[in-house]
């Protein structure tokens, strides 16, 4: 890897160990995947936002940091809080959580506490590079804003936002952002989150092109949150819709689709738990990745006047909840009997010790993957579910 002067006055030690130390992470990191050299980076986002008392070496970095008056050089933000004070386990778990937070605020790092970091306080634009952590926005930012990041890890995060710095390889270079595998719709009524799922477990870690569909922005959040769960998909393009993708030709660059796959109706249906399955649920969780405050004024009408069945959460981006608490709708929500949070559901709900709390309904696509005994539903399902819509 060819390095400035000033990076490798860096790595050996012109800025002190710690300096050091991050930037062979990131030759290091670069190293293995051919990368040229180091480029500037825009912002950075952490995912590293969680105290857990049995993970140390990240948080040793931190704190080593934080000793030497680092600071990060780009504007940095941060993944969720873990909902530490949702129920005794998790206060046991996260009981630093705190502590840990004050030393990532000490680094100069936003305290927005979203997963959807782009809506607020680290907005990119197209062509920006970024050394971002978090399959979700990472995906979001590759294929809606047309921005550039690979899919970074925990670790190499905090490395990119102190340097400023990553390895230029993989999306950050045009040869890689075309498209690989073509995805027919058949689809008369979308299900984006369904439809993300499905895609992520055919695509791997290839870059798809979905024909053209009107969706919302929300839903690209949701169907792409989907597609890097279930796979490891980190960029897709739809036809007439995201910015690389005026056409199929330049979707694919002239090149031909490596595979060609039709998604169906019935295959968005097959997705969905069973009905009896679905019932079995103690628990309905809204919110992975957390809800923007168009998509809450969209959901939360149907519980007006209404009072809910079944324990609900709604996980929020904490400046939507700010907004969405001026709005009316918020107390008639409390009201149904919504608890209305802003912490990562993945992380509050993983430890359910109690048997009658195991069974959680969402209509996230990210969450059924990663959180044990999750069900599936469309939003009808899962607002049937609630109680505040017919079944």
């Amino acid at each position: 890897m060819q390095l400035t002067e000033q990076q490798q006055a860096i790595l050996d030690g012109s800025e002190g160990p710690e300096m050091a130390k991050c930037l062979l992470t990131l030759v290091n990191y670069g190293k293995a995947f051919n990368a040229p050299r180091l480029v500037p980076i825009k912002s950075a986002h952490l995912t590293g936002s969680f105290k857990i008392f049995f993970y140390t070496a990240y948080y040793e970095i931190i704190s080593q940091l934080v000793s030497a008056g680092i600071k990060v050089k780009v504007p940095t933000t941060l993944n969720p809080r873990p909902g530490y004070d949702y129920t005794p386990q998790n206060r046991l778990i996260f009981k630093s959580q705190q502590w840990h937070e004050q030393q990532l605020e000490a680094l100069g790092i936003i305290a927005n506490y979203s997963c959807v970091c782009y809506r607020y306080d680290n907005i990119p634009e197209f062509g920006d590079v970024l050394g971002w952590a978090e399959s979700s926005a990472i995906i979001y930012a590759n294929s809606v804003i047309g921005a550039r990041s690979n899919r970074n890890s925990i670790m190499v995060d905090i490395c990119q936002a102190v340097t400023g710095l990553t390895p230029e390889f993989g999306y950050l270079l045009d040869e890689n952002r075309r498209g690989q595998v073509k995805i027919n719709l058949d689809i008369d009524v979308m299900d984006a989150p369904a439809l993300g799922f499905l895609i992520g477990k055919i695509a791997v870690d290839k870059v798809p092109v979905l024909d053209y569909y009107p969706f919302t922005d929300d839903q690209l959040k949701n169907m792409g949150a989907a597609m890097a769960s279930s796979g490891g998909v980190s960029l897709f393009h739809v036809i007439g819709l995201t910015p690389e993708a005026s056409d199929e030709q330049t979707a694919f660059a002239g090149q031909q689709p490596e595979q060609s796959v039709t998604i169906s109706q019935d295959d968005l249906t097959q997705v969905r738990s069973a009905k009896e399955i679905q019932q079995d649920a103690k628990i309905i969780a809204f919110g992975c990745p957390q809800m923007t405050l168009q998509e809450t004024m969209e959901i939360a009408p149907y519980f007006v006047g209404k009072k809910v069945k079944k324990r609900t959460l709604f996980h929020l981006i904490p400046q939507a909840l700010r907004e969405f608490e001026q709005s009316e709708l918020y107390q008639q929500v409390i009201d149904a009997g919504v608890e209305v949070l802003e912490h990562c559901p993945l992380a509050g709900l993983s430890l359910r010790i109690s048997i009658g709390n195991k069974e959680v309904l969402t209509p996230s696509g990210k969450l059924y993957y990663y959180l044990e005994g999750t069900r599936y539903g469309d939003l009808h399902d899962v607002l049937a579910a609630c109680g505040v819509v017919e079944q």
